[in-house]
């Protein structure tokens, strides 16, 4: 038995960079995916070009929300949300008992466990507003800075050759703020081919991959059958 994943785009991203960005992004997470999983990538009907802003995030909630009838009438077994900012999280996990995965919080979780200090690596301009949710996760005593990479998320899909001296500047910053541990606050940067490999080999420690961590993170909810917690009661 083979296993759906679907990657969902918090864009249109079929108009802004076309089918052939989005076959390309479905052909990296398959090769990275387990064996017994398959890996579908779709955009949103309509939506802002990209998430740099907390209002651009706003935007992109009533769409996943119209998104989801079609995942369960997919049968799909898990959802990533194709963001860092995790956009409509928890109101969509109001509709539906399919694991839906955000892999900013994955991946922040995953370098709390493999680090004691960790810093993030965001596209120019990022939403506000990291600290709030890292002290939300419980995260924000681990946490030395965030340093933006000096390219815009297109930037990173257009021009990633040029985008490199940017990030691994941002990068060598981070080290020396502290940090053990970096992870990548964008999906820009983790559709990169090869960047988690030849960052950790300049720098010399370990890079989390967001996109990679929310995949793995899917993966190992549909393993051990995760279904989100219900919550009755009101707020206690």
């Amino acid at each position: 038995m083979r296993h759906r994943i679907l990657y969902q785009l918090t864009s249109p991203m079929h108009r802004i960079l076309g089918a052939e960005e989005i076959e390309r992004r479905r052909a990296y997470l398959s090769a990275a995916a387990a064996s017994d999983v398959i890996i579908d990538v779709w955009p949103l009907d309509d939506g802002p070009p990209a998430v740099e802003s907390n209002a651009d995030a706003a935007q992109v909630v009533p769409e996943l929300l119209r998104a989801v009838p079609k995942w369960i009438a997919e049968s799909y077994e898990a959802v990533i949300i194709g963001c860092f900012s995790d956009p409509g999280i928890a109101a969509v996990r109001d509709l539906t008992e399919i694991p839906v995965i955000g892999p900013g919080r994955s991946a922040m979780h995953l370098a709390a466990q493999f680090g004691e200090r960790f810093s993030v690596l965001s596209s120019d301009p990022t939403p506000k507003g990291l600290i709030a949710r890292l002290r939300s996760l419980g995260l924000a005593e681990l946490f030395v800075s965030e340093r933006m990479v000096g390219c815009s998320v297109f930037d990173l899909v257009r021009r990633p050759d040029e985008a490199f001296n940017g990030i691994l500047a941002a990068a060598r910053g981070c080290v020396d703020d502290g940090a053990d541990i970096l992870v990548m606050g964008c999906m820009g940067m983790g559709f990169m081919p090869q960047l988690t490999e030849r960052l950790q080999d300049r720098i010399g420690v370990p890079v989390v991959n967001s996109v990679l961590a929310g995949l793995k993170i899917a993966e190992a909810a549909v393993g051990l059958r995760l279904r989100p917690a219900k919550i009755s009661g009101g707020n206690r």
